[in-house]
């Protein structure tokens, strides 16, 4: 297949830029650091081109954190100028790349994710526990030991000279993932949240959290997929990121190929076979991507229903307290019904519907009337002669000029001259859409 040209001219390209920071402002525009990008949007993309343009771009500062749920993860967290290279990078290499992933390649991927995963292998499943020969069957569950904190730098930097031939492109990847300044890698044997920040590795690792991590972690296990279907003639084979699925005809020939796949991960991708790796019967309940699977339907995990319910009990408690609004609340809600739609999770759907009540506390003083939980945008420019311009709701906005090129304005609102007061900004929140029709439009 043909590979990666001219990425210099086209991720830097203006266009593909703004089309990189709507994608990453989406869902986001009333934090403080998107507000602060998007309030001088043309000049901080122009300078963004210009440092790639120029190869003087250095990653920001990561903003480290754990997730705890469903297992202790290290995220590294970008800010948002970084997150804007990310995607502009992603807008470019990624249509090109997914067309070389095999189809049951699932993670992040657009059209796939966990439950057509689950769905595929269920049916799979299915079809076998049919089959006159189903006690023959294995599954193989794999899973690769730490892979996002044990990736070899130097194999994923080869991978990507292997689908571009750009050197401005190997400049910016490495650039990324080749960090200097923060370790990404755990030693061998050591947890997330045991291994202190000294102890981390600086050749090994990508950042849970970055956009360019999703696309390495998926070119680089392209690899394996490959291996398995091309070199070991598997059809029945299902990946989600790091953990995979297979189904083959009898118990030696599972053996056979669980051995050749860790001598590959091993030899060529200097990766290990995690330990809770196993063969089990091809009919026997599997869980996989966060379901649990068997030839008769989908079912969710027992930890999965406590964590539901322990979750509702605390938005419920919130609401109670006036901590978040009626819609946040019932956003979660419906997510939760929407899951347990889609596997055998009727019984989740019935103890939602008999225990989870919405119910304000009388007794909690509110000194507004504003509804809890609603976020508003609004920054506080001082003036010379002692008054405030208050600037309100940023939108960006296509522009088409008469020979037919796009420009853009961010148009904002803004209400000038106003004389500071004590509790200003506390005004400003209670009667927000007051103060935004009294305001003028202003184009920046």
């Amino acid at each position: 297949m043909e590979g990666l040209h001219n990425l210099k001219d086209r991720i830097c390209d203006f266009e593909n830029l703004m089309g990189a920071y709507r994608d990453a402002a989406k869902g986001k525009r009333y934090r403080n650091e998107v507000l602060d990008f998007s309030f001088n949007l043309g000049a901080n993309l122009h300078q963004i081109q210009k440092e790639l343009l120029d190869m003087t771009y250095k990653v920001g500062p990561y903003r480290e954190f754990y997730v705890r749920y469903p297992k202790p993860r290290l995220v590294m967290a970008l800010g948002f100028r970084d997150r804007v290279v990310q995607w502009a990078i992603y807008r470019q290499i990624n249509p090109y790349l997914d067309k070389r992933y095999i189809t049951h390649s699932y993670g992040c991927r657009k059209g796939k994710g966990t439950l057509p995963a689950a769905e595929c292998l269920q049916n799979w499943q299915q079809k076998i526990s049919r089959k006159p020969d189903a006690d023959e069957w294995y599954l193989i569950k794999g899973d690769i030991s730490k892979y996002f904190y044990r990736v070899e730098h130097g194999k994923v930097l080869n991978t990507y000279d292997e689908v571009s031939d750009d050197a401005w492109f190997r400049w910016l990847m490495r650039t990324i993932i080749n960090n200097p300044d923060v370790p990404f890698g755990l030693p061998p044997g050591m947890k997330p949240d045991d291994c202190p920040r000294w102890r981390r590795l600086y050749d090994v690792g990508m950042p849970i959290g970055n956009l360019t991590s999703q696309e390495t972690a998926n070119l680089f296990l392209d690899k394996l997929d490959q291996f398995i279907k091309r070199t070991l003639k598997v059809h029945y084979y299902v990946r989600y990121m790091d953990d995979f699925c297979i189904l083959v005809k009898g118990k030696e020939n599972a053996k056979r190929i669980f051995a050749a796949i860790e001598t590959f991960l091993r030899d060529e991708l200097l990766l290990d076979i995690s330990p809770k790796s196993r063969i089990q019967k091809a009919t026997a309940p599997v869980e996989f991507v966060g379901y649990l699977l068997t030839p008769h339907g989908i079912r969710m995990r027992r930890k999965t229903t406590t964590h539901i319910k322990r979750s509702l009990r605390f938005i419920m408690a919130a609401f109670a307290a006036w901590q978040i609004s009626y819609d946040a609340a019932m956003e979660s809600v419906i997510c939760y019904i929407g899951m347990c739609k889609h596997c055998n999770g009727h019984n989740m759907i019935r103890w939602i519907e008999e225990h989870f009540v919405l119910q304000r506390c009388d007794n909690m003083n509110i000194e507004s009337d504003q509804p809890p939980g609603r976020r508003h945008f609004y920054t506080i420019q001082e003036q010379e002669d002692g008054t405030v311009d208050v600037y309100l709701r940023p939108h960006v906005l296509p522009l088409t000029t008469e020979d037919g090129a796009t420009d853009y304005d961010v148009e904002m609102l803004v209400v000038r001259g106003v004389e500071p007061f004590d509790g200003m900004e506390e005004d400003i929140r209670a009667r927000y859409d007051d103060w935004c029709a009294s305001a003028e439009v202003v184009y920046l």
